[in-house]
């Protein structure tokens, strides 16, 4: 199924200037593809792949990341330069895995004409929810449009659990056309930990809720008090500056996205006359938007809602 393996590089500094010479993996359906690598804070090698049509463009771009913890494993060497080749050694491993993933919405946005770069999270994070991967996530938000294939009005991302927290962070921070949130981990701890309180299944939230009260030395009640205090912030609390049209997708039994959290962000970002839609079927376990563990008849219609959203808005930028 696949063609030439490309040359692996990182579109970073000067080498982004050289993107335009490097060859491209024949993929699947007249699709090429390339490792993407980039720089995320302070310097750390982050796994990136980015597949497009054939032909210049300019393309829309989707930017995809994924859900769980980092694709790339941490590495470790007995040298400093040891350590760097291994580390960039398996970005490229990573990135590859990244880039010949096919499950849903993948193919069915590479099926539009689209772009698609799929990023990884630093390996070597300090906590579940680091601040860091803002900023690195902003540097390969950053990057895709120096892309000279991409078009730059029309950027979307995607993401899902964790890689939908991170994306819901994005909001405020870049310049996006839209983007598709899919059973944000985390939406807000001080609304997740009062559901807990009441007795509503939070799922994995509750371990993110525990990272944070060791963190803080606090109970979240006492930081939904006086957020600033703490340095504390959310989806939530960032809904004021979301800059683009959001979907919400998570099925109502996901004990991951509790209904009452996901309702309460939509009901605020309507309040704030930001644009907000949501997909939630009865039936929709945690990665059924990705066919995991595996798919499901609502897999397919909440790939179709996001192609359908993502479409629209590309649409209209276009005009």
């Amino acid at each position: 199924m696949f063609g030439v393996i490309a040359v692996a590089f990182v579109f970073t500094g000067s080498l982004a200037a050289r993107a335009a010479d490097e060859p491209w993996e024949k993929l699947s359906n007249s699709v090429l593809g390339r490792v993407a690598n980039f720089e995320g804070a302070g310097g750390v090698k982050i796994a990136g792949y980015v597949r497009k049509p054939v032909g210049e463009g300019p393309f829309p771009i989707v930017i995809v990341l994924h859900g769980g913890g980092p694709t790339a494993k941490p590495v470790s060497a007995d040298t400093e330069a040891a350590r760097i080749e291994k580390t960039t050694a398996e970005a490229v491993r990573a990135a590859k895995v990244m880039g010949h993933a096919v499950h849903p919405p993948l193919a069915d946005f590479l099926a539009e004409g689209w772009a698609v770069y799929t990023i990884d999270f630093r390996p070597n994070a300090r906590y579940t929810l680091d601040s860091l991967e803002w900023d690195d996530t902003v540097a390969a938000v950053n990057l895709a449009r120096t892309f000279p294939f991409v078009d730059t009005t029309r950027i979307a991302m995607f993401g899902g659990s964790h890689g939908a927290h991170v994306t819901g962070r994005m909001l405020s921070r870049v310049n996006l056309t839209c983007a598709v949130l899919c059973a944000p981990a985390g939406l807000d701890l001080v609304a997740l930990a009062q559901l807990a309180e009441r007795g509503t299944p939070i799922g994995g939230n509750q371990r993110l809720v525990r990272e944070m009260e060791q963190r803080s030395g606090v109970k979240l009640a006492e930081i939904g008090k006086n957020p600033g205090a703490y340095h504390y912030s959310s989806l939530l609390t960032e809904a004021p500056k979301v800059g683009c049209p959001i979907l919400l997708i998570s099925g109502r039994n996901d004990p991951n996205a509790p209904l009452p959290v996901m309702d309460a962000y939509v009901e605020k970002l309507h309040a704030l006359g930001k644009e907000a839609e949501t997909y939630h079927p009865d039936n929709g376990p945690h990665g059924f938007y990705v066919a995991l563990p595996q798919a499901i008849p609502e897999t397919a219609e909440s790939t179709r809602r996001a192609v359908a959203f993502i479409r629209k808005h590309f649409a209209s930028a276009g005009r």
